[in-house]
């Protein structure tokens, strides 16, 4: 045993004479003790300079894929305040590493240089091992939006114009509502076509709804033979000018002949005409005012659907 502890003992000597035990127990420690290195993460950082109040930054941090296989979620940083300059406001891990947003909460008075934080995160070995790396701080240029001093004078007169806003583009607008007006148009017209043409083909009045009118038109003070034989008068002539001679019981063939939509009203006609020769003769009253303005009715319509 005492050999032993003397070999040991020159051992020891020999490393610390030497200078062997510095280089070599480090080596030795790590990998007794299983404990990695510290790594220096690599990291794109933001342009270090031109911040104000409120604006964001981003730093990503690059994970070595070859080398390491991603960092561990759980030893990013957390959201919230840090320090009095930034608030770290999304922690957003990626397949190659982290994006970190920090956004300024506070400004100096003056334009001044701080420095983002440091960060110390775990990353995960293609072996499965963790080991910490360190990110170090990164320092920006801020500077307050606006700064007046107690003597500075703000000239009002010295600013830009305004900008007059761009026109909106109506043409589309404007096109739809030409549309929505000609499909209108178009179906009033499919609505009132029907009445407009009746109206505008509506041909001359025949002798028989001008008899019908000037029928409707005679003075109604009482059913006496003299405004009955004018209400006759009025229908002769009608029967006339239809049949283009004057109009009676023995040629009255020659009417339905000329005319031979108006057979569906024979009956009355010839009955008419009996009655006016009757009355001309002396034999019976002319036919009352209802019955005239009956004939003279059916014969207008039967002229009208011709």
């Amino acid at each position: 045993m005492a050999k032993i502890a003397r070999s040991e003992r020159n051992l020891f000597s020999l490393f610390f004479t030497h200078g062997v035990g510095v280089r070599v127990l480090p080596a030795v420690l790590t990998s007794v003790i299983g404990v990695a290195p510290v790594l220096a993460l690599e990291t794109v950082e933001p342009r270090p300079f031109g911040y104000t109040v409120g604006d964001v930054l981003e730093r990503r941090l690059l994970v070595d894929r070859t080398r390491d296989a991603s960092l561990d979620p759980a030893s990013l940083p957390r959201p919230g305040r840090y320090g009095r300059w930034f608030q770290l406001r999304v922690v957003t891990p990626a397949p190659d590493g982290a994006r970190l947003a920090y956004q300024i909460v506070n400004m100096p008075l003056q334009a001044d240089l701080e420095n983002l934080p440091s960060l110390r995160v775990r990353v995960i070995g293609l072996d499965g091992r963790a080991r910490d790396a360190d990110i170090g701080p990164f320092t920006v240029a801020m500077a307050p939006v606006a700064h007046f001093g107690s003597y500075d004078v703000i000239d009002a007169d010295a600013v830009r114009p305004d900008l007059d806003p761009a026109p909106i583009d109506t043409s589309g607008r404007r096109d739809r509502v030409a549309l929505y007006g000609a499909a209108l148009i178009a179906l009033a017209a499919v609505q009132l076509a029907p009445a407009l043409a009746r109206r505008l083909g509506r041909r001359r009045a025949g002798p028989f709804a001008r008899a019908r009118r000037a029928l409707r038109r005679l003075p109604r003070h009482g059913e006496d033979v003299a405004a009955r034989n004018a209400a006759l008068l009025r229908l002769h002539e009608a029967l006339d000018e239809a049949a283009g001679r004057t109009l009676a019981l023995d040629n009255v063939e020659s009417l339905f002949l000329m005319h031979p939509w108006l057979a569906p009203a024979r009956a009355s006609v010839e009955a008419l005409l009996a009655q006016s020769r009757a009355a001309y003769f002396g034999e019976a009253p002319p036919p009352p005012r209802t019955q005239l303005l009956s004939v003279a009715a059916q014969l207008a319509d039967l002229e009208r659907r011709r």
